[in-house]
Order: C-alpha cells, then structure tokens, then sequence
C-alpha cells in the first residue's frame, strides 16, 4: 500500500487563523469555488450527465412518441402520488391560500422549482384560469425535448396532487409552448382552464400545445432577461419572493438545491420500462455503461480541456497525470452536492475515495452512482490518459468506494 496522501492541506486548514469565513468548495490544491458558482457547476454537471442517460434511453426506445409518452406519463404519475401523500406541506411553505381552489395552485410549485434549480425567469400571468412562466435560464436544455415533455407532465401532476388534495376547482392543461431544449430563446409554459379555453384532447406526450391564449403570451426581450435565480439577485433583496407574498422568504441556502437533477425524470422511467419487461435489467445497464462512459470520455477528448480542468481547480505544475486530477474534480462536485465522502488515499499512485452511496443519489434513485461511476471511468482514459481507470472496489455498506490507478485490461 502506497502513502495515504500526498502534498494536500486539510479541509479545515486555517480554521483558527481569524480570517473571515466563506461559502466556498476547495479543491485539494487551496483552489475556492464561490458557492453560487458551485451550485451553476453542480448544476451543468448533472445536466450533461443526464444528457447521456436520455442517449440511452434513445437507444432502447428508438420511437421517438413512444420514448416521449412513456417518460410523461411516469413523470405525471410519480408527482401526482408526491403531491398526494406529502403536498400538504408544501402548502404552507408556498403560502397557498385557502380560499385557492383547482390546478392553477401547481403553477406556484413549478415556480419555486425553477428558482431552486437555477433557471430563472418571471410570471408573467397567474390566475384560476389562466397562468403563464417564462424561464431565461434553463440547464436542462441540452438533454432532450423529450425531456421537457416530461417536466411539464410532472407539473400536471403536482397541480392534479395538489387539487385533489385541497378543493376541487378549474382543471388546467400545462403546456410547453416554447423550449430552450428545442432552440427557443426561453422556456414557456401556459396554463389553461379548460372549462373556459376548451381545447381538442390529446397526448400526454403532446404536451406542447397549441393553446387558446396564444395572443396573451408576453414575450421578453432579450435585454431584459436576468441571468440569476431571484436568490441571488439585489432586485430580489436576494430571496425568492413568489406571488403570494410568502410568509417566511427563503434564501438561497434554503431554496437552493439539486436533488431533482434531470436524470430523475429519465432513470424512473428507465427502471419503470424494465419492469414492464420490455427489456432485460443486464442489457439495460450495458446501454447505460457504454453511453456514460463514452460521454465522459467526450469530455476530455479534446488537449485544451484537460489544461482548463487543471487551472480551473488550481493544479499545479509539478504535479504530473495521475489520479489526483480526477480526483480533485470528484471531490469538486461532490462538495458541491453536499455528498459526503472520505479520502482513503491521495497521492501520485493512487487516489482512492469513500462515498456516501446515498448523498449521490440525488433523490433516492438507486441507478445514479452507477452512472457517476461510468461517466468518471471515461473521464479517467482522457482527463489523465488511457494508463489509468477508474472503479468500484471493496464498497462497504452504505459506501461507494472507488479507486484511481494504472492497470492493464486487455478487455476495456
């Protein structure tokens, strides 16, 4: 076994110094992310990874309306149960008053939720029978447009929870009118009472529109867009203040999060098409494999990205390619998730980490460390260089160990 670690400081150094404390993530060589910065990186991160995951998804669904029907009807139904069983507590924390009744109360849930995963924008409408968001920002817009199919669905499902739940009233039809997934300058969505804008049924998956109220959509230009969730934001007096004049605002160390990252609207679906038995669990996770790892390989292919990698987490000269690269970026986004891990071993042989298996699932989903572990293995051949793999080994209970070193594998 070679040395622990290498020349690395210790997480908490200059605890005691006096110096003034900020949110930061570090990378083993004293490099600080602010925290605003690691949430954006935490964000894209996961975005491009589930990128991958939809590839795959593309792959054992190859018919497009199918694929899209499928992940929206588990989006609707998933949230639907959510918002039935746990919605109530959400009502407060929401100020939904008591005097609202039917599905536009699901437009505040979507509001919150965009604000919380970074993708900002405005209402620009909101009321029993009609409500409108536009969204400037959205992470999620190189994943798929099956996608943002799904998300709307689930927001039909948060609104039909929510309705059930509190007082029957105007059902609406949320619609996706406009994506930035689809190359629209924001996202869209319209919500409409069918009761007073009636309109031909369709398919879950159609979840585009059209819609009745098209000449009351309110378009912004591009000057006036913002770049930042309304948490960080002076304007904002830097906490997200919905319509309803919230009760207890929240800040940006309460609001932002990233449990819902986009490849927990494919993986459920994913895992739902296996037990429906329309394809073996083993073949399942071999597309996955291969998808994953070959996107983590893109990441790094090109010479240029691996030098922005080592500045951007501050690597220094003298140390060569080895694991610690990898590892400096793992603990990077691991920080930023607020997952917590060990470090077992950090030096020029090897690099080996202990994780929280369950702070990596981002919601509970059991396949997304699976993932991570594909997507890093890739970046191991092209971040450092094809000497060196990465993988799971000798995980203990409740731990994803994984280790970074040379091997030979005539089968990789």
């Amino acid at each position: 076994m070679s040395k622990k670690t290498g020349e690395r400081l210790p997480q908490n150094s200059g605890e005691n110094s006096g110096y003034k404390n900020y949110y930061s993530i570090k990378s083993p060589w004293e490099k600080l992310i602010c925290y605003r910065d690691a949430l954006h990186y935490a964000s894209r991160y996961e975005s491009v990874l589930s990128a991958a995951v939809n590839q795959a998804f593309r792959i054992m669904i190859p018919d497009y309306e199918e694929r899209a029907e499928f992940m929206c009807q588990d989006a609707f139904k998933r949230l639907l149960l959510i918002n039935q069983m746990y919605g109530i507590n959400g009502d407060a924390q929401l100020n939904m008053h008591p005097f609202m009744s039917g599905q536009y109360c699901g437009a505040l849930i979507g509001d919150e939720g965009d604000d919380m995963l970074l993708m900002c924008g405005r209402v620009q409408d909101f009321g029993t029978y009609r409500a409108e968001k536009e969204l400037d920002v959205c992470d999620w817009d190189v994943v798929g447009s099956e996608l943002c199919r799904a998300t709307t669905m689930s927001l039909k499902g948060c609104a039909t929870g929510t309705a059930e739940r509190r007082r029957p009233g105007p059902t609406m039809e949320y619609c996706m009118v406009e994506a930035k997934g689809c190359g629209d300058r924001h996202c869209r969505i319209v919500a409409e009472s069918r009761e007073k804008y009636p309109m031909p049924e369709h398919m879950l998956w159609e979840s585009f529109g059209p819609v009745a109220t098209a000449d009351q959509i309110k378009f912004t230009e591009e000057e006036d867009c913002v770049k930042e969730s309304m948490v960080f934001r002076e304007e904002c007096n830097y906490l997200f203040q919905n319509g309803t004049n919230l009760v207890e605002e929240s800040d940006c160390a309460t609001m932002v999060r990233l449990a819902n990252a986009s490849a927990l609207y494919i993986l459920p679906a994913i895992e739902a098409w296996i037990r429906e038995g329309n394809i073996e669990e083993k073949a399942a996770m071999h597309i996955i494999r291969c998808v994953c790892e070959a996107a983590g390989k893109a990441a790094f292919g090109e010479y240029y990205a691996r030098k922005a990698c080592r500045d951007w987490l501050g690597v220094p000269d003298d140390v060569g390619e080895d694991g610690r690269v990898l590892g400096g970026l793992i603990e990077m986004l691991l920080q930023a998730l607020t997952c917590p891990y060990e470090v077992e071993a950090f030096n020029e042989e090897e690099v080996i980490y202990v994780i929280n298996r369950a702070g990596l699932e981002l919601g509970g989903n059991k396949l997304v460390p699976e993932c991570h572990v594909y997507y890093w293995y890739g970046m191991a051949r092209t971040l450092i260089n094809a000497q060196w793999f990465l993988w799971e080994e000798d995980s203990p209970e409740g731990g994803l160990r994984i280790k970074i070193a040379k091997k030979i594998d005539k089968f990789c």
